[in-house]
This record gives structure tokens, C-alpha cells and sequence, in this order.
């Protein structure tokens, strides 16, 4: 949940190098695919179940959204996203620099105490980053073509660097089954604030037109919340929904990604993704100067 303005330069520098992953990580297999997008969605429903970051977020600026500057905040997101992977080093740097800036910014004042609270809190650091990552794993799992143990250990190791360039505090994971591990014993803590339901609701109900639109719509967010671990779905109204439900909607989402692909290679996907950053870079970098 980042917000930013992409940089107004007329120009902007080349592609330097292959960034910090590269063409043999596991990170630019998985991102690139659109299973690990519809499983990053996921992310969104356990992010919202941290109050602190919740009340934080409703303070600072997000009851003056409407839909449309939501969907735009969420794709600035998936931009820098996109571009901590897969641009090279100078823009993933100015990404995560611009972003840090941006958390830094974000603070209220807390009116009962006169606390000054910034978004740069530690716990929700690290809930939003690795919720994150855990999400997008387990929807290339569900929903893309799978993973080993091993890769899905080194893509939990790969994105230290992505935590690192937030600072986001560790102590960082080895294994994915220690991310798991974090992100269930996390959930013992968590909460629903009235903002975050309402939010929940809204993102559980999205105003679709036509019944074809309605089914896709429906069965795709069943795919995405069947990803949830079970406790986290008793916070969610969820009570109409039971296994089968989520099993036809895990189905269906697998489906919508093989589409999404076009029968294009891991290859095409990773070079799409490339280009997409270098078009479109959410913060420009000025060339340097002979």
C-alpha cells in the first residue's frame, strides 16, 4: 500500500545492468507470471487485518479515496513492485528511495497522546512485505506452474533485498516454511478494525456490471481467498463460501491465469516485464552526464 508521482524529466537514464536478481533468480520466474499477480492480491486481505496500520492508513489518507484514486494507488503500487525486480539497479534504488520518503511522510498525530505516528513502524514493515511475498508464492504455487521446495526457499531468500531497501527490520527467513510459520503465528494477533470490514466489504463486493462479469468476478475472488490460511478467513464474511466453493473458485483462477499467459513462455513473460519498466519506470532516473 504505497503511493507516489511518477517523476515529470523529459529524459530518462538506459538500462544499465540486469538489476538485483537477474535472469537466473527465482524471483523474475514467479513475478513475471500472472499466478503469483492473482495470489499478490491476496495480500490485501492480511494487510487489512493489521489495526494499527489500518487506523494509520484511514488518518492519513485513504477515507478521501474514491474507487478511482484506490485503483490508482494499488497499480503506482504494482509499479514499483515490478520495478524492484525487475529494472535495473539506479531505478530500483530510486523506487525504493521514493517510497521510503513516501512512508516517511505519511504520519498523523495521534490527538489523545500527541504521538506523531509515521508509517515507518517496524511490525508493519515487516507484515506488509512478507505477506506480500508469502501471497505471491502461494498463488504461483496454486494458480501458475508450481514450485520446488528449493525454489520457493531461494525466492523467500531472494527478496531480503527488497525488504533491505525499505528497511524493513528482520529477522529475515531462510525457508518458506518459516515465512508460513511467521505469517500464521501473526494472525494470533490481528484484528479487524470497522475501517478495515468496510474495506473488506467493498473489495469483496466490487460494482460489476452483467451477470458474466458477476460469475468471473466472484469466482476469481473465491480463488484469491481460498489462498488464505483458515484463521484468517474467520475474520473475513465468508460464512456462504465453504471448501467446495473455494476449491471451484481455485480452479477457475487457475484457468483466468493460463489464459493471462497467451501461451507465452516464462521467457516472454520476463522480457514483457522488462520492457513494461523501462516504458513506464515509476520513478525516472536523469542519464548521466558524459
Amino acid at each position: 500500500m504505497t503511493e507516489e508521482h511518477l517523476s515529470r524529466t523529459l529524459a530518462d537514464a538506459p538500462r544499465a545492468d540486469e538489476g538485483y536478481y537477474g535472469p537466473d533468480s527465482v524471483s523474475w520466474r514467479v513475478f513475471s507470471d500472472p499466478g503469483s499477480m492473482l495470489g499478490a492480491k491476496n495480500a490485501v486481505f492480511l494487510q487489512m487485518l493489521e489495526p494499527g496500520m489500518m487506523t494509520h492508513f484511514e488518518r492519513v489518507s485513504l477515507t478521501t479515496e474514491g474507487p478511482e484514486q484506490l485503483a490508482a494507488r494499488f497499480d503506482r503500487t504494482s509499479a514499483y513492485l515490478r520495478d524492484a525486480i525487475f529494472a535495473d539497479r539506479a531505478h530500483a534504488d530510486a523506487a525504493a528511495a521514493h517510497v521510503d520518503r513516501l512512508h516517511e511522510r505519511a504520519s498523523w498525530t495521534n490527538p489523545e497522546t500527541g504521538e506523531v505516528v509515521s508509517a515507518k513502524q517496524p511490525d508493519w514493515q515487516r507484515w506488509t512485505w512478507w505477506t506480500y511475498i508469502w501471497s505471491a508464492v502461494r498463488g504461483y504455487q496454486e494458480f501458475g506452474p508450481g514450485l520446488s521446495t528449493a525454489d520457493s526457499n531461494r525466492l523467500v531468500q531472494e527478496s531480503r533485498h527488497g525488504a533491505e531497501s525499505l528497511h524493513v527490520p528482520g529477522p529475515y527467513f531462510q525457508t518458506f516454511d518459516e515465512l508460513d510459520a511467521y505469517i500464521r503465528k501473526e494472525l494470533e494477533t490481528k484484528a479487524l478494525t470497522l475501517f478495515a470490514a468496510l474495506a473488506g466489504h467493498t473489495l469483496r463486493h466490487p460494482d460489476v456490471k452483467g451477470p458474466v462479469a458477476k460469475f468471473v468476478t466472484r469466482r476469481v475472488l473465491d480463488g484469491v481467498l481460498s489462498l488464505l490460511p483458515e484463521s484468517a478467513l474467520y475474520f473475513y464474511a465468508v460464512e456462504d463460501r465453504g471448501p467446495k466453493a473455494f476449491a471451484r473458485g481455485a480452479r477457475f483462477t487457475k484457468w483466468i491465469a493460463k489464459l493471462s499467459r497467451k501461451n507465452r513462455s516464462a521467457e516472454q513473460l520476463i522480457a514483457e516485464a522488462i520492457g513494461d519498466s523501462i516504458a513506464k519506470p515509476y520513478q525516472r532516473v536523469r542519464p548521466a552526464r558524459a
